[in-house]
């Protein structure tokens, strides 16, 4: 009778387990492509080309900030980078609004662009501040890199309104 051989070492085990692995990872990854048609990837297979659909252009609205209680902000502040004395409320929030002005702003729609700087000022800036609204166009990749625009320009600058007593 033959001598029984001895289990596998645990090293073995994981190796061949390693191996089931990677043949189930590649088989899923080249059936996940054929079975479902539009779709280049599906991220946990085969996630190469993940970064290489950066969109060309972006652009948005921002809200720089060039004076707050009468005293000039150098270099002026961004909203979303805003010190915490010169903006309140939730910043998120402010960015959809500054977003939906700019947009207003940009169509020269004058009666929604009143309504969004009321909001604005009210919920989301804090005292008397003076602030330009900018549209900005971007490669993102050479935005990330450098700091440079493709296009930025003012769409208008304003103060907030003295509240009365």
């Amino acid at each position: 009778m033959p001598a029984a051989s001895p289990p596998p070492s645990p090293l073995r085990r994981l190796r061949r387990r390693l191996v089931v692995v990677l043949i189930v990872y590649c088989v899923g990854g080249a059936v996940s492509q054929k079975l479902l048609p539009g779709v280049d990837e599906i991220i946990p297979f085969f996630g190469w080309s993940l970064f290489s659909r950066v969109p060309p252009v972006g652009s948005r609205y921002e809200l720089m900030i060039h004076r707050h209680q009468g005293r000039a902000v150098a270099p002026p502040a961004a909203f979303l980078r805003a010190p915490e004395r010169m903006v309140k409320g939730d910043r998120y929030l402010a960015h959809k609004v500054i977003a939906k002005l700019g947009a207003a702003l940009d169509e020269g729609d004058g009666a929604e662009a009143e309504r969004l700087r009321r909001l604005l000022e009210r919920n989301y800036l804090a005292g008397a501040v003076e602030y330009e609204v900018v549209f900005e166009s971007y490669d993102p990749l050479v935005k990330w890199r450098t700091g440079e625009s493709l296009e930025r320009r003012g769409l208008g600058r304003f103060a907030t309104r003295r509240r009365a007593p």
